[in-house]
């Protein structure tokens, strides 16, 4: 006979009061707890079964285990065995390094975030707001394995630690770039592996495309790789390598995409595309923005494009207050300061203009595919081939 199939408070009530009976006998003595975790973009019902002494406890999210309940019909035997399988999996690990900053600070690392979506996580966290998104800060477990497990930095931590927001900042920019390095590569790169081909086979099959070149930035073990933008002088470093300001399309919280701002792309239509691709192919746990960002090399600020538009179009205005104002301006310094103050807001006006004389050559040529239309298009190429084998998350701690 078919057992009842549960609602999800009557299943956590079951795998709360039930879950000992799954567990070692060494787990006869441990407190089991369930409570909402809050977690960046997300929260879920964690459950949590600690042994005495014991500073890392394992979130198991019942919210999962509850889906693959419903979705695959799973008996509760085998739902209890996978979640005690999962209360087993916390790292033996020392922390009593946790307690000494000066030792915590070499383990730090930091994670981006819509900060909107992530806000009741950050009402308790320190973190660092860039027009919209969030960056904030989380220690690694490193085991035999690397970073087996981490644990975010909350409010009442910094005090503990009596460390500063800034301080806080510089030391997990400076650590993450040991943890998690950055890569940065094309589409066409990253494809190329994924697929498993030679230079030679990836050519063919992915012949160049017209118009700016998509590149792809995340970490070495792509997860929560779209931070690796903040990392210290990654953006000046990217402007510098694309020979221009760039665009920021947020793929998801594990990667951006990055593309060079040459005046072709208009950044209405990579915005329609960005929310197309978050509402269809992206969970909602790993959105990052429905927004695109700008990068502006000369004055060193990441924004949203929209940001960016209307700080230019302010720019230019001045400068056309400015222009009114010259000839008074010549009459009292002299024709000689007059020029140079003409040359110099001829200067302030010549990229923009330049690029809005590419955007007008630009609408001869033959329509393009947009960018994450091409992108889309390369994921579909790679479905139905061989997965390369990924190893398993890190995983979300308490202490």
């Amino acid at each position: 006979m078919n057992e009842r199939r549960m609602n999800f408070s009557e299943f956590v009530d079951r795998v709360k009061n039930s879950i000992k009976d799954y567990l070692p006998d060494r787990f006869a003595d441990a407190s089991v707890s369930v409570d909402q975790y809050q977690k960046l973009n997300t929260s879920y019902m964690g459950l949590q079964v600690r042994l005495e002494g014991q500073m890392v406890i394992p979130n198991v999210n019942l919210n999962a285990h509850f889906a693959e309940y419903q979705k695959r019909g799973l008996s509760m035997e085998n739902v209890m065995r996978g979640v005690a399988e999962q209360v087993q999996m916390a790292p033996n690990l020392h922390t009593e390094w946790l307690k000494d900053y000066n030792q915590v600070k070499a383990h730090l690392f930091i994670r981006v975030s819509d900060a909107k979506k992530s806000e009741p996580f950050l009402q308790t966290s320190p973190h660092k707001e860039v027009d919209g998104l969030a960056i904030s800060y989380h220690i690694a477990f490193e085991g035999m394995q690397g970073v087996e497990a981490s644990t975010p930095i909350s409010n009442k931590m910094m005090e503990m630690y009596d460390v500063t927001a800034e301080q806080l900042h510089a030391d997990a920019l400076e650590s993450s770039q040991r943890l998690y390095p950055v890569q940065f590569s094309s589409l066409a790169e990253v494809m190329q592996q994924m697929m498993g081909l030679d230079p030679e086979m990836a050519a063919d099959m992915m012949p160049p495309v017209e118009g700016p070149q998509l590149m792809i930035l995340t970490n070495a073990q792509s997860f929560y790789g779209a931070s690796a933008l903040f990392y210290p002088g990654q953006m000046e470093a990217i402007a510098e390598q694309v020979g221009s300001d760039f665009f920021v399309l947020p793929s998801s919280v594990h990667e951006t995409l990055i593309l060079a701002d040459d005046g072709s792309v208009e950044p209405d239509s990579l915005q329609f595309m960005v929310r197309e691709i978050n509402q269809t192919e992206v969970a909602p746990e790993d959105r990052l923005s429905d927004f695109v960002y700008h990068y502006d090399a000369q004055d060193h600020v990441l924004e949203k494009a929209e940001t960016f538009a209307a700080r230019m179009a302010q720019k230019e205005q001045e400068s056309e207050k400015t222009a009114l104002k010259e000839p008074e301006q010549q009459e009292k310094v002299g024709g000689e300061n007059g020029r140079d103050a003409s040359e110099k807001t001829d200067r302030q006006n010549e990229r923009r203009l330049s690029h809005a004389e590419e955007r007008e050559a630009a609408g001869g040529r033959q329509d393009r595919k947009s960018v994450l239309g091409r992108l889309n298009e390369k994921k579909e190429q790679v479905k139905g081939q061989p997965k390369k084998s990924v190893p398993p998350r890190a995983q979300e701690a308490s202490i």
